[in-house]
């Protein structure tokens, strides 16, 4: 057998260049030095993740199983607090050192490569072919379990993304919780592959240090711990790369679940004040309209049995009867009961004015798909059927007064008459929506006690629609609060006429028996017929 043409190259020549390769192979041992210095930081650093991962997720967990509206800014505080910032720091810091490492990989890599570029083409190609299939059959069950499942982990990660960026109210809880499940068990994942990296790291050290204590011409003896080493760097490579992945997404999930659970559950909270403080107003409304009840009442008795006074068949009952004080009474109870009425209405509109500017500054991550219509009940609906019914009654009563105005006297007294007949009906009929304004305001309180108390996914949105229909029962309030400022300016304006008429009939007929002579003998009567 002859010589092989590349025998000068394969033994003989000494421009093998030995001494390029063991600088790159020395390049290689500093950058994994770095590595397993980087990696232990890491690994520390990702057990602070892991650890600070799990205790906000247990506590936002522990929030939201029994959930009420005290919640909210204990929620609010754990996106925000320090829990979270340092969270965000450690996740930041990983990032930075998968970063880092790919970099370091890289030069390991590289370094190596160009060591082998030193070598015979012969064992170049060798090592090529064979580098990364020698240290695959290395690798344990978790170890390949871990480089094979890291793409399915991204797409995890990238689906509680997904749904942190499309959160909504009814999404909230679930969402939340996901993400911070996934950030716990995708960075102790992180954590477990930077020991894969350091583990590998540091049998490069072993390697390259081995092959750097020999003789430069004893490295090519080396050639398969070479091979093995360039495989551990590529898989370093592959698994720095795929945590370099796994951070992305988890910075990313972190900060989008950390903002907008905190963006959600700070307006939650500022709802729930502005509920609670509501509350007083809504609770005066109730009271007012309650003392507007009881001076009803009063009214109702003090005009009891009035058109016996206007009894054409009876003039020494009205002579005997008629008492300036007692008209006077009853229209002053009309105006307390008016401004007892506004000062209810006064209130309710206060409460919604300030829960409806705080509804509509709620993020739409809160509103979207909640309507802030309000359907009638079966109360309000009644109600409006009577208003309707009562304000054509009190058209023709306003029209009957402006009758008395212009009719003789004969006439009057007989629409007066009428008029003030139907008096206690306007009366229980205005004590009717007195109570429907007391029934607003107790709905109002409802609504908040019930805003103020327990919420789950089946009930966040029923919570949240509270806010509107404290909104909507104001106004309905409202409406029906006007309806009986104009029932009770009807009333009185009937109340002063009728003092009126039967003032100047009986000062008529006081000024005709006198003049008569006869004034002691009809006083007689009169006393007879009390008598």
């Amino acid at each position: 057998m002859g010589i092989c043409s590349c025998a000068n190259d394969c033994i003989t020549q000494p421009q093998l260049k030995l001494e390029t390769a063991i600088q790159n192979i020395q390049s290689c041992h500093n950058a994994a030095k770095q590595t397993i210095t980087l990696c232990t930081s890491t690994i520390s650093t990702g057990d602070k993740l892991v650890t600070t991962g799990e205790s906000i997720k247990d506590s936002l967990i522990g929030a939201v199983t029994d959930l009420d509206a005290e919640s909210f800014a204990i929620i609010a505080d754990l996106m925000d607090g320090d829990m979270a910032h340092e969270a965000k720091h450690l996740a930041g810091s990983m990032r930075e050192h998968s970063n880092k490492c790919m970099e370091l990989s890289m030069t390991m890599v590289k370094s190596l490569e160009e060591s082998v570029d030193a070598l015979p083409d012969s064992i170049e190609s060798y090592i090529e072919k064979k580098a990364q299939q020698s240290i695959t059959d290395e690798l344990s069950t978790e170890e390949r379990g871990l480089a094979s499942n890291i793409e399915e982990d991204v797409k995890e990660l990238t689906s509680c993304i997904d749904a942190i960026d499309n959160l909504k109210l009814l999404t909230a809880i679930q969402s939340g919780s996901n993400a911070f499940v996934a950030i716990a068990s995708k960075s102790e994942i992180c954590r477990k592959i930077f020991g894969i990296i350091r583990k590998f790291a540091t049998s490069i050290t072993t390697i390259t240090e081995a092959i750097l204590a020999l003789d430069v011409s004893a490295v090519i003896s080396k050639v398969k711990d070479i091979l093995t080493a360039i495989g551990l760097c590529r898989y370093i490579k592959q698994f720095a790369e795929g945590c370099k992945g796994l951070m992305e997404k988890i910075v990313t999930l972190f900060e989008g679940a950390a903002d907008k659970l905190s963006l959600l559950w700070k307006a939650l909270s500022s709802a729930k004040d502005k509920m609670a403080e509501s509350l007083k107003d809504v609770i005066d409304a109730q009271s007012f309209c309650e003392k507007a009840g009881e001076k009803m009442k009063q009214l109702r008795r003090s005009t009891d049995g009035m058109e016996r006074q206007l009894n054409p068949e009876s003039p020494l009952t009205l002579l005997k009867s008629f008492n300036q004080t007692r008209f006077g009474d009853s229209i002053n109870v009309t105006r307390e009961i008016d401004d007892e009425m506004v000062a209810a209405k006064s209130k309710m509109e206060n409460a919604a004015n300030m829960i409806y500017q705080e509804y509509k500054s709620l993020p739409p991550m809160i509103t979207d798909g909640i309507s802030d219509t309000v359907d009638d009940d079966d109360d309000v609906q009644l109600a409006k059927t009577s208003i309707a019914t009562m304000e054509s009654e009190l058209d023709d009563m306003e029209k009957s007064i402006d009758t008395i105005n212009s009719a003789d006297s004969l006439q009057a007294g007989k629409v007066l008459y009428n008029e003030v007949s139907n008096l206690p009906q306007k009366i229980d009929a205005c004590q009717d929506m007195i109570d429907v304004c007391r029934d607003c305001a107790s709905k109002g309180q409802l609504s908040i006690d019930s805003f103020l108390g327990k919420w789950s996914l089946e009930t966040a949105v029923s919570q949240i629609q509270q806010m509107c229909r404290l909104v909507s029962t104001s106004s309905f309030m409202k409406e029906v609060v006007v309806h009986i400022q104009r029932i009770l300016l009807v009333m009185s304006r009937l109340l002063k006429e009728l003092k009126k008429r039967v003032q100047s009939a009986a000062n008529q007929a006081q000024q005709f028996l006198s003049e008569s002579g006869v004034e002691s003998k009809v006083e007689s009567m009169i006393d007879s017929a009390g008598d």
